[in-house]
């Protein structure tokens, strides 16, 4: 059962940038519920390297498409935030394995900092992108 489900508060107008996001919130409730169940390490392991590198993708198309558009939101710093916690995740379970505080990292530092970024940062970008100029380029699958 997801803990976030996509709704229209989470919308920045942005079709593509929106389907990415959508995308990130499920693959992060999928982890959430595979620690929940305990599946294998094994199967959490190639969700999280999904998530990897789906967000660098996503990471880099929307930094990318704020770069052309000389937007002034910032967006690097707290893509690197996501990064960064995203691989003491990887650590954790490499060293540690599953367990309850793997699971509540997840949710609170990664599932938790992609919806209050989208909400509070991401939201301030549709006014500098249009969807001509964020189609125009490639975008992660």
């Amino acid at each position: 059962m997801p803990l976030v489900t996509w709704n229209d508060s989470f919308s920045v107008g942005i079709p593509e940038i929106d389907r990415q996001h959508k995308q990130l919130i499920e693959q992060l409730n999928t982890l959430i519920d595979a620690l929940d169940a305990n599946q294998s390490l094994d199967k959490i392991q190639t969700i999280v390297q999904f998530i990897e590198r789906y967000a660098t993708q996503h990471f880099r198309y929307e930094e990318d498409r704020l770069h052309c558009c000389q937007c002034p939101v910032v967006q690097g710093a707290a893509h690197r935030q996501f990064t960064q916690v995203l691989q003491e995740v990887k650590d954790e379970l490499e060293q540690k394995g599953t367990g309850p505080s793997l699971t509540t990292k997840v949710q609170e530092h990664l599932l938790d900092w992609l919806i209050h970024h989208i909400k509070q940062i991401d939201n301030q970008i549709q006014p500098h992108l249009s969807e001509t100029s964020s189609s125009s380029r490639q975008r992660p699958d």
